[in-house]
């Protein structure tokens, strides 16, 4: 009679089941109160088909895709290997079929090539430390950026050459090094306090300071340098066969009789204004040049500009050097709220888009709009020309009597809508999570938790099949990571009791148990439709059976059965409604003996069957506005 009432009960606990899920499914159907549009978004070319979707953030398909939404404003992006993101935000009525062609365009080539050339050739070329061939050499498909050239000398009378070279994309840069020493000739190097100073040998310019010249016969030479606002410096040199000269030259500035501006700058593109007149790009001289005050302003693409006076008089000439910044990382914000308003370290920007300069370096990003979470993220930007582009998507939240969006409650109804009692996370604080479930070995049990902390909750379970009525209490300990991840440990300790049984003989045998449960608990979530868990589980059981089968077959008078037992299981839990989950565990025993208990409960001679399964439902309810109307 006792088994055939465990049975009944079973039988309508699943009834109850059905109908909870059956309303739910009506309640969800009832709630839709407008027609869905479709976005259609097809491949323009054959290189762009194939390519990925996202919408509104996340993974959605390949082209071609046709996809049904909720009306309203929706990010589309579409990307592949090679090619620059498609991103474009659309608005989607009711009832619309909206057609979105795609074509990618293929990203900037970022390789160059280098020709390196010598005075000798079959020498080994090296570029950042690796072998690439022998002189003469090209080498095609560099990275953008610097890169070591070496050219290792093959002995006396010839040195070693290294430079740092700049590629840029779909560029050629050339090279020609000078390797061989001649043993009648010398070299000559000249370097200046003045960086630019113009240098010319025995009448003839070589080029800027620091510049060099080799091949040069033995003896003396004549070495000019000169450079705006300074006086021309001339000296002798001696050249000695086989070695190299350094000269070094002091450029003093000229004479203050003659009233003069001398204008340079870090960046040779810029350009100089003085007094409102464009004087073009530096180093920019005027001499002779009017007494007084004069206003100087130093501008290039990409640059601060510097602006200075400076005066000009008696002994006294007007010269600047202009050290021009950086401009800040060019940034665009755009969101699904139109008027929404951009925060970053705490101070107001302006509305939505937004488009400005940032400071390189980490800021805080929020966005905010009345009626909508705020979004909020840290970002790091480095120095680039381009435009860093940040795309938010703004969640709606409950409005309460009075028309006014609170924060603080619509985090409690997601917290109730997305509590998923069989994951690592533990109930969130202010939650409570009841489950009732049928199965094997459990015909029916109950679970109450409730959230303590952020990482902790506690609760209540109890289970029976008829020989056996376990009871215990179980905390669990997790963290959920971002959005969709979640770990956690549950412990459970208890012990049951069941009807006392009698042998063969008319001997009375009690039935009772103690274990200890640990699981740990892996879980990926898929808010706010719910989360599939995985766990690995240590079990130590205690039982008092003194039955190996039936209940007439004694075992050992008075005997205990110990097991320490390895389990693997893994669940889905469903989010029906907003207080209601369904949710189906399977696990089985990988390690460790059956349990005399768990055999024979129905009769037949069936041992212990080592894989168990349970069917339940979750209802969820804590302290929100809707519950306490």
């Amino acid at each position: 009679m006792q088994r055939l009432s465990s049975v009944d009960g079973l039988v309508r606990i699943v009834f109850v089941i059905g109908l909870l899920a059956a309303a739910a499914a009506a309640d969800g159907a009832g709630a839709q109160e407008t027609a869905p549009g479709v976005v259609v978004i097809t491949a323009g070319d054959e290189a762009t088909s194939g390519a990925s979707i996202r919408l509104d953030g996340k993974p959605a398909g390949n082209l071609p895709l046709r996809e049904t939404l909720v009306p309203g404003r929706h990010l589309v992006q579409v990307g592949k290997r090679g090619f620059v993101t498609f991103s474009k935000w659309v608005d989607l009525e009711s009832g619309q079929v909206l057609k979105i062609p795609v074509i990618l365009q293929p990203k900037e080539a970022k390789t160059g090539s280098l020709l390196v050339t010598a005075d000798v050739t079959g020498l080994p070329v090296f570029i950042d430390g690796q072998q690439r061939g022998a002189t003469p050499l090209v080498v095609d498909g560099l990275a953008v950026g610097e890169h070591l050239v070496e050219i290792r000398s093959p002995g006396d009378g010839y040195k070693p050459f290294a430079e740092t070279v700049t590629i840029t994309a779909n560029q050629r840069v050339t090279l020609d090094a000078s390797i061989r020493i001649a043993p009648d000739l010398g070299s000559l190097r000249v370097i200046t306090n003045v960086p630019g100073a113009i240098i010319s040998l025995d009448g003839a310019d070589i080029g800027v300071s620091p510049a060099a010249k080799g091949g040069l016969l033995p003896g003396e030479h004549v070495v000019i340098a000169r450079a705006p606002g300074y006086e021309p410096v001339e000296q002798t040199v001696t050249v000695v066969a086989g070695r190299e000269r350094v000269a070094s030259i002091r450029l003093t500035t000229a004479s203050a009789d003659v009233a003069r501006i001398l204008i340079r700058a870090n960046v040779p593109d810029a350009s100089i204004t003085i007094d409102g007149e464009d004087y073009g790009a530096p180093p920019v001289t005027i001499e002779p040049a009017e007494r007084g005050t004069h206003t100087v302003v130093v501008r290039a693409p990409g640059y601060r500009e510097v602006r200075r006076t400076c005066s000009v008089g008696q002994g006294r000439n007007c010269e600047i050097y202009a050290e021009l910044l950086p401009l800040g990382v060019p940034v665009r914000v755009e969101s699904n709220v139109s008027d929404a308003q951009l925060f970053v370290d705490g101070g107001l920007l302006g509305p939505i888009p937004w488009e400005g300069d940032l400071a390189a370096g980490s800021h805080r990003v929020e966005v905010r709009a009345e009626g909508y979470h705020t979004h909020t993220e840290q970002i790091r930007l480095e120095k680039s020309m381009r435009v860093r582009v940040i795309q938010v998507i703004l969640s709606p939240v409950s409005m309460p009597v009075g028309g006014e969006a609170r924060d603080e409650q619509a985090e409690r109804e997601d917290a109730l809508r997305n509590t998923v009692a069989h994951a690592g996370a533990p109930v969130p604080v202010g939650v409570a999570a009841l489950d009732f479930s049928a199965g094997w070995p459990w015909l029916a049990s109950l679970d109450l938790r409730t959230g303590l902390t952020k990482f902790l909750d506690i609760g209540l379970w109890v289970g029976t099949f008829g020989r056996l009525t376990d009871v215990a209490i179980t905390t669990k300990a997790g963290w959920r990571i971002g959005n969709n991840f979640s770990v956690g440990g549950d412990l459970q300790i208890g012990g049951g009791v069941g009807p006392a049984q009698r042998d063969l003989m008319g001997n009375s045998h009690p039935a009772n148990n103690f274990f200890i449960n640990l699981d740990a608990i892996f879980s990926l979530h898929f808010p706010p439709r719910g989360a599939f868990s995985m766990w690995m589980a240590m079990d130590f059981n205690s039982d008092r059976w003194d039955f190996a089968g039936s209940d007439s077959d004694l075992v050992v008078a008075s005997s205990r059965q110990n097991v320490v037992r390895g389990r693997l299981g893994g669940s889905l839990e469903i989010v029906v409604t907003r207080k209601w989950n369904v949710w189906l565990e399977v696990e089985g025993i990988v390690a460790g003996d059956r349990r005399r208990v768990l055999g024979d409960v129905f009769g037949g001679g069936r041992p212990d069957s080592r894989i168990y399964a349970q069917l339940g439902a979750t209802f969820k309810f804590g302290s929100t506005k809707e519950d306490r109307r």
